[in-house]
């Protein structure tokens, strides 16, 4: 029997480069601020759980600058993130060269790489440089063809398959099979499968947040590295 999966967010980093984490507070949601200051006007409300992503290099280490919506940021206090890194990290059960699974609590995960193969998709360039794939902006290549691209994405949750939908992956590019890495937070019973991919001004970084057998958030966001 499969089940659907429900995606909360997709959106490019307002960020050049970023990091991912955790929204934690005891209360149930955290205050977005103008400024950085707790009497700063509040720009919203965050629901604990949600990722964000932040700029990893603060002015205010007591203030973290985040994106909160689309192009939209403001300031949070250091103590309500939490990096999703600094969760407990759950290693590969199998990888090869072009795929990697994981094996954890009622979860199996897969990701399966293949060569791109640039007759199967429609190509838009613009001055010979590929700015799209299938109609959809395209992470990871820096305006060349890519060389990779994801053949499948399997997850299994108390043994029912899951159909995970394309639009979770089908605009990621030059993924390495080595570069996928899972987290577990165990107060919020949610596992984080998360990476940074491709190379140069063509980096990313990608999100895939499960709990309950369901993928509740997915962020992915371009990363531009000096």
């Amino acid at each position: 029997m499969k089940k659907s999966l429900f995606f909360i967010a997709l959106f490019l980093s307002f960020f050049a480069r970023a990091q991912f984490v955790v929204v934690q507070d005891k209360d149930g949601f955290v205050n977005v601020r103008e400024l950085e200051n707790s009497t700063s006007q509040i720009l919203a409300k965050i629901k604990s759980g949600t990722i964000l992503s932040i700029d990893p290099e603060p002015t205010n280490p007591n203030w973290i600058l985040v994106e909160y919506k689309p192009e939209s940021n403001g300031y949070i206090y250091h103590d309500r993130l939490k990096k999703i890194e600094d969760f407990e990290m759950i290693k590969p059960s199998t990888i090869t060269s072009n795929s990697v699974a994981f094996s954890f609590g009622h979860y199996q995960l897969s990701v399966e790489i293949q060569k791109f193969n640039p007759k199967n998709h429609k190509i838009t360039k613009e001055n010979d440089l590929v700015y799209a794939i299938d109609g959809n902006q395209a992470l990871g290549i820096d305006g060349m063809m890519p060389t990779k691209e994801f053949r499948s994405f399997k997850i299994q949750y108390k043994n029912q398959s899951i159909d995970v939908p394309r639009n979770f992956y089908s605009n990621l590019f030059n993924t390495d099979v080595e570069s996928f890495k899972l987290s577990y937070n165990k107060n919020l019973n949610q596992y984080y499968l998360f990476g940074s991919f491709s190379d140069g001004a063509a980096s990313f970084d990608a999100v895939w947040v499960l709990e309950n057998g369901k993928i509740v958030q997915h962020l992915a966001q371009l990363s531009y590295y000096a």
